[in-house]
């Protein structure tokens, strides 16, 4: 699904061999691997003990992750850059956070990370949510600021937060990426987009009863995205964010 974004992810932090990079929110290790293999010591953090768990296959020489709060995690030594390709929406507390974040780089050290843009951006995520909400009790939740996907969605809130942190010279460059829910046809991309997601999020809401009406909701939704081959791919939109400690 995130496979698109990834290029420009490692373009912008271009790793170069033997420094080391600290990748947040890592989830199965996929970008800290294309990180390792230019040559950098990576390490992968991420919350998740079965995301960490999932990782660990890929685990080298100079490729480790462990389970780890980026708002709190300080490593043993500096890291030349930190990378992040969707893991820093999520935190409680930004400002703290990116503030941690800093600590653990060395001196001009390079902050590199992804982020969605706003959600009528990227109906990837916005259709299958949309089709949900008439079933809800309650309206979903409108803060834009809570922590989620688009919790960084204003880049003008991400300039904020990052002057705040101590950061410098940061540049916010949006990108357009294809977002692939699924290449095995309408029945299996309904299924993902009912575990990922703001609509999978509103599920939850529901009795087994809504959920079985959910699930046809949004499978309808989604019929009308299906390509030639079978495959869905909708659009999605992306900040790609970048700054110096």
């Amino acid at each position: 699904m995130l496979a698109p974004a990834d290029p420009i992810l490692i373009d912008a932090v271009a790793p170069r061999s033997g420094e080391r990079i600290l990748d947040i929110g890592c989830g199965t290790g996929a970008v800290s691997e294309l990180l390792a293999l230019e040559g950098a010591a990576v390490t992968g953090i991420d919350l998740s003990e079965t995301m960490i768990a999932g990782a660990q296959f890929r685990a080298r020489e100079n490729l480790s992750f462990q389970v780890a709060d980026a708002a709190q995690f300080l490593g043993d030594a500096p890291f030349a850059a930190v990378a992040s390709r969707f893991g820093v929406m999520f935190f409680d507390d930004p400002h703290a956070a990116f503030a941690n974040i800093r600590a653990n780089l060395v001196p001009d050290g390079r902050l590199v990370f992804l982020c969605w843009q706003a959600p009528d951006r990227n109906p990837w995520a916005m259709v299958p949510a949309k089709a949900v909400v008439p079933l809800l009790a309650e309206p979903m939740p409108t803060d834009p600021d809570a922590p989620g996907p688009f919790a960084l969605a204003d880049s003008d809130r991400i300039m904020t937060i990052l002057d705040a942190a101590g950061f410098r010279d940061a540049v916010i460059e949006g990108h357009d990426v294809p977002i692939v829910l699924s290449r095995d046809g309408l029945d299996d991309a309904t299924d993902f987009a009912c575990q990922i997601g703001p609509g999978s999020r509103a599920l939850t809401e529901l009795d087994e009863t809504g959920r079985a009406k959910a699930r046809i909701a949004i499978r309808e939704a989604l019929s009308g995205h299906v390509g030639p081959t079978g495959s869905l791919t909708m659009a999605g939109a992306v900040w790609l964010v970048t700054a110096r400690a």
